[in-house]
């Protein structure tokens, strides 16, 4: 230990960790890539039940336009947007650009804004058609 009484390894879960905004992106950003895939899932079993057949496919849309399904879906676009935003964030930390800790902070508070009001408006949008 150091005479300061921190660890010298990082130490993630005890009191001497400090959570960061940074870190919550990047935990963020593997979890909607997640739900991104389950979403392409989902997509792909719509687009066989269309292969299938019309009663397959009515069956499928029965399915998706459930309300837990419909609130499923507004999930998954929040997730593609927030996945979309945080991708270009790391687009240019690639280039190199807002890779200080300040930039990194006001970014990821700029994608904290931006993802869920681009989420919204494509659901109105999508609700809207």
């Amino acid at each position: 230990m150091s005479q300061n009484k921190r660890p010298l390894s990082p130490f993630m879960l005890g009191s001497g960790y400090k959570l960061q905004i940074t870190s919550v992106m990047s935990f963020l950003h593997r979890l909607s890539g997640i739900a991104l895939v389950l979403v392409l899932i989902v997509i792909g079993a719509w687009f066989a039940s269309l292969a299938a057949g019309p009663r397959a496919f009515a069956t499928m849309t029965a399915v998706l336009t459930n309300p837990l399904m419909i609130i499923l879906v507004m999930a998954g676009t929040f997730a593609g947007c927030y996945h979309f935003c945080n991708g270009i964030r790391h687009l240019f930390w690639d280039a190199g650009k807002g890779v200080d800790i300040e930039s990194a902070k006001k970014s990821a508070k700029m994608v904290q804004v931006v993802a869920p009001v681009l989420a919204v408006l494509i659901i109105i949008v999508g609700f809207a058609i």
